[in-house]
């Protein structure tokens, strides 16, 4: 049972604050930034002030994902996808309140501000968990295709579409009837899904094709396909020009597709696996989740990092508070958290952000032991130097 959203939890989680979070000491020499990997990243303003600061980190669940907020109360929900749960965050004391049971898997999360429910898409369940915020709790569930893996909400059209990835197809629900209305044909790994009510399109990343199908949301027909670098896996719409960003988890790039023609404008270097992106509210910047980094990247629509945000291991869902401009929150699946730091640029930083080479790059492999699959006892990797073999490395995303 859900613990009830005015009392705190006997096993209520951890809160780190981060006392210095991204804090620049202007009397002290700045140190180079490490951009192609490493855990952190320090800019040089010249003295104007400060990147970023961290707010927090609270621990919320085993491997969440996706992030949502809930404008009415600003309470900030986590689809943690181990735990079967969506975790409630208190925006103000940034700990844990209630941990609602959900369907398995769940990955991605919404929220209707209009009728304060919200929606887990459940992967290994088949379906869309509906929440009701105010009793925090289960009040039905609503079957979608096979592995539903992304979601986004229409409130205008009052729609949700979600990107069923085993199902190749992505399903149409109504908000309100809660109850799904019609199913389009995609292609292989369907998930993270963009709509543009103005344009009456809707954008749906396709991970293993590799591809962007772009769907008219009136006769729910595919218009266009266009494919994309490997492991597509999450989208951004911008909402002045129509553009549309895609993060490109298997190739560390961002593709930029003007919404009008459909065709790339640009792809875009990031740091390892980006996996979770947001486009500002500002309009001028992107968030990136870097979950082979460990960071989130401030970046400017060209392509400029303008900063990088240390969090937790493995983030995924990046989401800006509605409630408050230029605060991001970060789910960090390998850690279990959600990260909440503010951006403070204004805009682009005076000085560049210097590059620099891993400070691991030419040092020698650290030791490594692994359980043996036959006997359970730890090997250590060094027993086959010299030799080749293959780890195999399960990553849930």
């Amino acid at each position: 049972m859900p613990s009830p959203l005015n009392e705190p939890r006997k096993d209520e989680p951890r809160v780190e604050p981060h006392a210095q979070g991204g804090s620049i000491d202007t009397d002290s020499p700045v140190l180079p930034a490490v951009l192609d990997g490493g855990p952190s990243c320090q800019i040089d303003l010249a003295g104007e002030g400060r990147a970023y600061r961290l707010v927090g980190e609270v621990e919320v669940g085993l491997d969440p994902e996706g992030v949502a907020v809930h404008r009415a109360t600003g309470r900030i929900y986590v689809a943690c996808s181990r735990s079967n749960a969506v975790a409630v965050v208190d925006p103000e004391e940034l700990r844990v309140i209630a941990m609602i049971p959900v369907g398995g898997e769940p990955i991605d999360i919404v929220v209707d501000d209009q009728t304060g429910r919200v929606f887990s898409a459940d992967a290994r369940s088949d379906q869309i968990s509906v929440i009701d915020a105010a009793a925090g709790q289960v009040v039905t569930t609503i079957t979608v295709g096979s592995y539903p893996a992304g979601l986004c909400i229409d409130t205008e059209g009052r729609r949700i579409y979600c990107g069923d990835a085993a199902g190749s197809t992505m399903s149409v629900v109504d908000v309100d009837r809660l109850e799904r209305i019609g199913v389009v044909e995609a292609e292989l790994g369907a998930g993270a899904v963009a709509v543009d009510p103005g344009a009456g399109r809707v954008y749906c990343v396709n991970f293993v094709a590799s591809s962007l199908s772009v769907v008219d949301a009136q006769t729910l027909e595919v218009t266009a396909r266009l494919g994309l670098p490997a492991g597509p896996c999450a989208i951004g719409l911008h909402q002045t020009s129509g553009d549309v960003f895609i993060a490109d988890s298997l190739t560390s790039t961002i593709t930029r597709v003007d919404g009008r023609s459909i065709e790339k404008i640009a792809e875009m270097a990031v740091p390892n696996a980006p996996v979770g992106l947001t486009v500002g509210s500002r309009d001028d910047r992107l968030y990136v989740g870097n979950r082979g980094d460990g960071t989130v990247s401030v970046m400017g629509l060209d392509g400029t990092e303008w900063s990088r945000i240390p969090v937790g291991a493995a983030p995924g869902g990046v989401w800006e508070d509605p409630l408050h401009p230029g605060r991001i929150l970060v789910a960090n699946a390998g850690s279990g958290t959600l990260t909440v730091a503010d951006d403070l640029l204004a805009g682009p930083p005076v000085v560049p952000v210097a590059r620099g080479e891993h400070p691991m790059v030419g040092s020698k492999m650290p030791r490594l032991f692994l359980p043996d699959l036959w006997t359970r006892e730890l090997r250590d990797l060094g027993e086959w130097a010299g030799r080749k073999y293959v780890v195999n490395v399960f990553a849930s995303w």
